[in-house]
């Protein structure tokens, strides 16, 4: 009873509570939100910044592209959005492409982004100096700081595609031109511009007959200033080739289209030739900074004219360089490199400056003991034949001493078995030219005695080095010898002959021939020791032997 008038207690409070009106206000607060800001930190990674030219001399030349790039890094806590690079010139260099603004990707904390600016120079390009200023903006102004750039230009140099040599040669081995056997023309391409240009192809027009082996259109590429591409051309004609000479119409050109150039070469049917080098033909130098690529030695072009003969002379010329093909047990390596060119080069020199007859000149390369022989018997009779004669005698080639250390002169045929029987004695072809009773015997040797040759001796393989004795002169007799004692005689390999017959022929070139054999003599031997120590690290020196009938005389000896 006592727990229902409770809960009825309670009730009637809260009915008379809800029929009541309550009023009132509650007092207003405020609150202030704000965003916390991190900035990003921009700068330009130590280092980064590079200027790339496509030939890598840190210059930009007319139609050269190039790249200058930086890294951008972000040191603060914050990203950084919305960054453009502007690029601003203040130097007046026209012919410049360059892309100016760029949009850089968002760097967030800790990374860093890589920036290429593109740069082309068109045809327009002048030549001074670039100055650039790079700014990487951020839309709320925290920039980085500038990048400035120099870097040189040059405007538009000429490339100038020039066919500068042209030299013949046999396919076969054979030393002449004939129809139905292999022919080639070896060319040298040259870039003798100021500029590098590309597509570059030659084209090669022969005759009808005449069948190109290998293609007649070649495709090079590109060329640099001064570098050059050789071209074997392989040919052949045909037995139905009726004209005297076949005539190649070669033509050079590039991607310009205007510093291409042209040249013919020709060669005769039946024209002798060596088999390694032949029918050099080739411009003269022009005043330019660019070193042509020349076939031939400096020695071989231009060869000074003289239009004066002398009747009375008479000269033999040997070139003994291939002694393997007749001697099959021999190596490679004992043939004498450059020795038919020197011969070739001689004989030019007597013709064309020592006024020489052409018929009163005989030539034999790789000749054999019965060929050498029998021209050296010649020579002697035309010398007692003619009261005034002059007799010059020339051989390149191997030497060798026999058991009692005498020298002889080794045709091609001949090796150490029967150098004795087949070789020719010097002392007794130096008796047989005395016994001419020529007014001036001039004998010029590319060749040592010791056993040791331009690259390997015929006596190398045994480790033998002989002194040879030393041969008197008879007569009227100048000897003019390329080496002393056991000294070897050496190749010139970058110029393509024996370092000994390469100054003689520089000298005589130099001089036009109006030089003294004294002089001459002395010149040989200061040249000849200075080039072998500095190229070869060996000393050759050449010496002069003088007869004693002429030893009061002979220093004023000349051939103009």
């Amino acid at each position: 009873m006592k727990k229902l008038i409770l809960i009825l207690s309670i009730l009637s409070y809260f009915l008379s509570a809800k029929s009541q009106n309550i009023t009132g206000v509650s007092k207003a607060y405020s609150f202030n939100i704000q965003k916390k800001i991190i900035p990003p930190i921009l700068v330009v990674k130590e280092g980064s910044v590079k200027f790339s030219d496509n030939d890598h001399n840190g210059r930009l030349d007319a139609y050269e592209s190039a790249t200058l790039s930086f890294v951008i890094q972000n040191i603060g806590e914050g990203p950084a959005y919305g960054l453009k690079s502007f690029v601003e010139i203040s130097s007046n260099i026209t012919g410049l492409e360059i892309e100016k603004n760029q949009l850089i990707n968002t760097i967030y904390s800790g990374k860093s982004e890589y920036v290429s600016v593109p740069i082309r120079a068109n045809q327009f390009l002048s030549t001074g100096k670039v100055n650039m200023v790079i700014n990487v903006k951020e839309p709320n102004g925290l920039d980085c700081n500038p990048i400035e750039v120099s870097f040189n230009t040059l405007q538009f140099q000429e490339p100038k595609i020039e066919i500068v040599d042209g030299v013949f040669s046999t396919a076969n081995g054979s030393d002449m031109f004939e129809k139905k056997n292999p022919a080639k023309l070896n060319l040298v391409i040259q870039n003798t511009g100021q500029s590098k240009t590309d597509g570059i192809f030659v084209e090669i027009a022969s005759p009808n007959d005449v069948i190109p082996l290998n293609g007649n259109s070649f495709s090079i590429g590109s060329l640099s200033p001064g570098e050059s591409y050789r071209i074997p051309f392989d040919f052949i004609a045909t037995n139905n080739f009726s004209k005297e000479s076949v005539n190649f119409s070669v033509v050079a050109k590039e991607g310009y289209g205007k510093y291409g150039s042209s040249r013919n070469f020709s060669v005769k049917i039946h024209q002798k030739l060596d088999a390694s080098k032949l029918v050099v033909q080739s411009d003269q130098f022009k005043q330019t900074k660019i070193k042509r690529d020349y076939l031939s030695s400096d020695v071989d072009r231009e060869i000074p004219k003289n239009d004066r003969k002398y009747s009375y002379r008479y000269a033999l010329v040997i070139g003994n360089e291939d002694y393997t093909s007749k001697q099959t047990n021999l190596s490679q390596e004992v043939n004498v490199a450059f020795a038919r060119n020197d011969a070739n080069s001689f004989k030019n020199y007597l013709i064309s400056t020592l006024g020489f007859e052409k018929e009163h000149v005989m030539v034999i390369n790789d000749a054999t003991s019965a060929e050498m022989n029998r021209e050296i018997d010649l020579l002697v009779r035309l010398a007692k034949n003619d009261p005034k004669s002059e007799i010059v005698f020339y051989y390149a080639g191997h030497g060798l001493p026999d058991d009692n250390k005498f020298p002889y002169l080794l045709p091609v045929d001949v090796s150490t078995i029967n150098l004795t029987t087949g070789g020719i004695s010097l002392s007794k072809l130096n008796s047989k030219l005395a016994n001419s009773n020529a007014k001036k015997i001039t004998i010029f040797l590319d060749a040592c005695f010791s056993g040791g040759g331009r690259d390997q001796g015929l006596l190398a393989a045994r480790g033998v080095k002989i002194n040879p004795k030393e041969q008197t002169s008879l007569g009227n007799m100048i000897v003019f010898a390329s080496s002393s004692g056991e000294e070897r005689s050496l190749p010139y390999d970058e110029k393509q002959h024996g370092f000994f017959t390469y100054f003689l022929l520089k000298k005589l070139k130099e001089t036009k021939g109006s030089v003294n054999f004294f002089e001459l003599s002395k010149y040989l031997e200061k040249e000849v020791v200075r080039s072998t120590l500095l190229k070869k690290k060996l000393q050759q020196t050449p010496h002069t032997n003088i007869s004693p009938k002429v030893k009061d005389t002979w220093k004023t000896w000349s051939f103009r």
